[in-house]
């Protein structure tokens, strides 16, 4: 276990620490054109390794560190469509972008950071420590940066699987052979448009808050922000208050209700300060914090005494924290009447004493049509626009599409298409062997830290690939009765809880109202557990002497 110091050099260079909007443009945008750039004409490019990554933020990374420090392994290779590592926490870079969890618990345990600037750093600062996981480690030479997955087939009879692939430059081909795929796609990854009516009209300037244009002038100019979830809450009162961008207005299209909490406790910071001077400091600091979190867990499922209390305790906290500082004319458009923990809980940055600022206003009436130089609302009142800024969200449907089959006719997409996206304790997909889902369906939480799942989800894959890995099996599959199983338990306890159903009482990005891909149905211990301790009996594991290839 070790420390590591940042040198806050991306707070002189900010722009440094975040992809090319051009590039983002092409990977993430409406035309995905990486996606399509192919050159048939250029020799296609072979390589090979035992462990391919598909994915260079949190997940890949962590996958990548720990397939070498505790399997010892060092035949792998990261691919990733991007040229740098960080993922989301380099593609992610609108205005006032900041880790919503403590950062001493949203970054590795075996990577602690002794100097984060904030209990919720920046977005820049964040990719600073990510590259500075990967330069320690030296990933660089492992990593395949712009390169797009076009597909990825796993060979049933020699175990072996084939990644096909691109350039997402020149177009060129790659063929890559590997024994073991390991996914780290993430889900906050393709972002949900604006599609309201007339937007081809709009003669301003258009953005999602993922494919954020930082050449854009905002100084002086009306603006629309459409959405009032966690990137809203930190989108808003960066236009209003960072000198660089000091908006003329903003009308902000609030279409549901967020429960708003508190800002995190200055008294963690003081504390993580006062106990920085080595890891094991750093360690108590984490274990506490994990411990708070832990604790509100029964307000999210279940309506038993406690979990009433909790619930009870918890939207006391947020509804007393908006009316104390928030307009009193705000308050109805504000403060929810669901379950809270139905949707994300967001902790405030400065979102709700930037209410009264005059230069915004709150309306949750929809966009009835866009015009050339605004919007017309439901209720038909015009608001002039210059630059309208989609903050709504993310296509998790599409992040779960995953190009992976097998050469017996297995499909992925098909499969997940038919029966909803899920995997075997969020990591084992059916009938499809030597695959691991990192930060996979059912992995995220509430009220947890994403990183702290994914290495959870890591040290699944590292006990159940071993055997693999080192030539004693030839591959390892989950079995079909422990996968329904496993299916029908996780979402019979989900539609008890409340993450987007009808006990919660909202509709939410959890759930499509069918099968929850999103959360997991208990509490990081249990994940913890089930992750740490696999039950070997729901694996079918073939000998590896039953490689023999076709001739």
């Amino acid at each position: 276990m070790s420390t590591v110091t940042l040198t806050k050099e991306s707070h002189k260079t900010p722009s440094s620490f975040r992809v090319k909007y051009k590039d983002c443009k092409d990977i993430l945008g409406d035309n995905e054109v990486s996606k399509k750039n192919i050159n048939n004409k250029l020799p296609t490019l072979y390589s090979a390794s035992k462990v391919a990554i598909i994915g260079a933020g949190f997940g890949g990374i962590g996958t990548a560190i720990k397939t070498m420090k505790e399997l010892h392994e060092e035949d792998f290779t990261i691919f990733d469509r991007l040229d740098n590592f960080g993922g989301t926490w380099y593609a992610n870079t609108y205005p006032g972008c900041a880790s919503d969890i403590p950062a001493l618990w949203y970054s590795y345990s075996f990577a602690l950071a002794t100097n984060w600037s904030k209990v919720q750093p920046f977005q820049y600062e964040m990719e600073e420590y990510i590259l500075r996981v990967a330069e320690e480690f030296n990933l660089r030479p492992k990593t395949r940066f712009q390169t797009y997955i076009d597909k990825c087939v796993f060979d049933e009879d020699s175990g072996e699987w084939t990644l096909y692939a691109h350039d997402t430059k020149s177009g060129q081909k790659v063929e890559h052979k590997a024994k073991v795929l390991v996914g780290c796609t993430g889900g906050l990854v393709y972002p949900n448009q604006l599609r309201s009516e007339g937007m081809e009209k709009f003669k301003g300037v258009y953005m999602h808050s993922a494919v954020w244009d930082h050449s854009v002038d905002f100084k002086g100019k009306n603006v629309v922000v459409v959405g009032n979830g966690c990137s809203a809450n930190q989108v808003v009162p960066a236009l209003l208050n960072n000198p660089q961008y000091n908006v003329g207005s903003i009308t902000q299209i609030s279409k549901s209700k967020h429960y708003i909490m508190p800002p995190v406790p200055s008294f963690l910071q003081w504390l993580y300060r006062l106990l920085s001077f080595n890891y094991y400091g750093l360690l108590l600091v984490r274990w506490l914090t994990i411990a708070l979190a832990e604790a509100r867990v029964p307000l999210y499922k279940g309506n038993g005494l406690l979990s009433r209390f909790v619930r009870w305790v918890n939207s006391s906290i947020s509804n007393r924290y908006v009316k104390k500082y928030a307009p009193a004319k705000y308050h109805d458009l504000l403060i929810p009447h669901y379950k809270i923990g139905c949707k994300r809980l967001i902790f405030d940055y400065n979102y709700v004493p930037s209410l009264h600022d005059p230069r915004i206003e709150i309306t949750n009436e929809n966009i009835k049509r866009v015009v050339e130089d605004g919007i017309i609302l439901t209720n038909d009142k015009f608001v002039p626009a210059d630059i309208i800024v989609a903050c709504t969200g993310y296509n998790l449907a599409k992040s779960f599409k995953l190009p992976i089959s097998t050469t017996k006719g297995v499909s992925l997409n098909k499969f997940w298409d038919t029966e909803g996206p899920s995997a075997y304790c969020t990591i084992l997909p059916k009938q499809i062997p030597n695959l691991f889902l990192i930060g996979g369906p059912n992995s995220a939480t509430g009220h947890s830290s994403v990183v702290m799942a994914i290495e959870n989800g890591i040290d699944y894959y590292l006990k159940v690939a071993k055997p693999v890995l080192q030539g004693k099996k030839k591959s390892v599959v989950v079995k079909t009765e422990a996968y329904d199983n496993w299916f029908k338990t996780i979402q019979e306890e989900l539609r008890k809880s409340v993450f987007g159903t009808p006990f919660g009482g909202c509709i939410s990005w959890y759930s499509n109202g069918e099968v929850n891909s999103t959360a997991y149905a208990w509490s990081q211990i249990s994940y913890w557990y089930i992750t740490h301790f696999p039950n070997y009996k729901d694996l079918i594991y073939t000998p590896a002497a039953d490689t023999k290839k076709k001739a």
